[in-house]
């Protein structure tokens, strides 16, 4: 019996061994990113500074302003000190119908406050509607975001 008892009891230490091994092995993966904003600031060529951020409750639009350009970022949230390879940011803009600027870059290391900002900088001069779609790739939960700013020209 007492030797039955200690087979039986090496066979548990070495299954609870490579269970724990296994488990420690593979790393818990990050929670979903996701989109937290994407913050718009007008910049005026005309006399080189920024004005105040159009945001999602702003009805601000430009008609003929030749020397508007626009500088965004993209806010994205995640679990603070977290890196998930793979994961990646599609940003998308659309002038009317045509692409005005295309970008996918990796997500970088998320910040001590839980977010991580890439900057996109439009130049001017826009005439038609602006279209700023982000999406974040590489995960199994879809997080994407839009806003749009009013643009036109004419006389």
């Amino acid at each position: 019996m007492n030797k039955m008892f200690r087979t039986t009891s090496v066979v548990v230490v070495v299954f609870t061994a490579l269970a724990m091994s296994a488990y420690a092995q593979k790393p818990r993966p990050a929670p979903a990113y996701k989109i937290a904003a994407i913050k718009i600031v007008p910049f005026n060529e005309q006399i080189g500074k920024f004005e105040d951020e159009i945001t999602s409750k702003s009805d601000r639009s430009f008609f003929n302003d030749l020397s508007i350009s626009l500088f965004v970022t993209v806010e994205v949230s995640g679990e603070v000190g977290s890196f998930e390879s793979g994961r990646n940011l599609v940003i998308m803009v659309t002038e009317g119908k045509k692409v005005k600027y295309s970008k996918t870059q990796q997500i970088g290391l998320i910040g001590p406050e839980g977010n991580y900002h890439i900057p996109v900088f439009l130049y001017s001069s826009m005439c038609s509607n602006v279209t700023i779609t982000a999406k974040i790739s590489g995960q199994k939960t879809v997080s994407s975001m839009t806003r749009r700013v009013p643009f036109l020209c004419g006389e």
